[in-house]
């Protein structure tokens, strides 16, 4: 059963990125079990568990299979994180792959997943001290694929909103993403001038 649903999550995954009901999906880390995107940046104590969420927003026709991987902080930050491992929080429990084997991971869900933000998994780590970026990177052959609830599912491809910051570390900027990022403060005669 497992193998008849692994072929079926790669040929959908494998689905061109043309229609699908995501155009606006973006991923990014949060430090926050509710997936919070404003908390990206953590200062943990020295011998205690980091646990980043890897968080999808702007899921408007749901999603059902996700490719990604994750960087591996223990080759990348050497002393500062003791160990590393994902957690799928995805129905089913379904996971090829290794996100941080520098392949990266196919996960799929048993069900459509509709709430926005989905919280798709975890990566937990045990934190030695220092300073270290957990990274979101693509997948080495479906690169930033999130496939939706359409039967049969199609493909969009997520923008890649924002890294996390473990004990201060300056992380590489996410993109710029139509749906996400939050919105500036501005001043009404900033405002304005967008109209003149």
């Amino acid at each position: 059963m497992k193998t008849l649903l692994a072929i079926l999550v790669i040929a959908a995954v494998a689905v061109t990125a043309t229609a699908g009901n995501n155009p606006q999906v973006y991923a990014y880390i949060s430090f926050d079990p509710a997936g919070d995107e404003a908390q990206n940046a953590v200062m943990p104590a020295v011998y205690t568990t980091v646990d980043a969420y890897l968080c999808l927003g702007c899921v408007e026709g749901g999603m059902t299979v996700i490719s990604f991987g994750l960087n591996n902080v223990m080759a990348d930050c050497p002393g500062v994180m003791g160990t590393q491992a994902f957690v799928n929080l995805l129905p089913g429990g379904l996971m090829i792959g290794d996100p941080f084997d520098g392949v990266g991971a196919t996960i799929a869900a048993t069900e459509c997943m509709t709430m926005d933000p989905v919280i798709v998994g975890y990566g937990t780590y045990f934190y030695l001290g220092g300073a270290c970026c957990i990274e979101i990177v693509d997948h080495a052959q479906y690169p930033r694929g999130v496939v939706d609830c359409q039967d049969p599912g199609v493909a969009d491809f997520y923008c890649l909103a924002g890294h996390g910051s473990v004990g201060g570390a300056e992380c590489p900027q996410g993109e710029v993403c139509p749906c996400g990022n939050p919105v500036e403060d501005a001043t009404w005669g900033g405002i304005k001038a967008l109209y003149r």
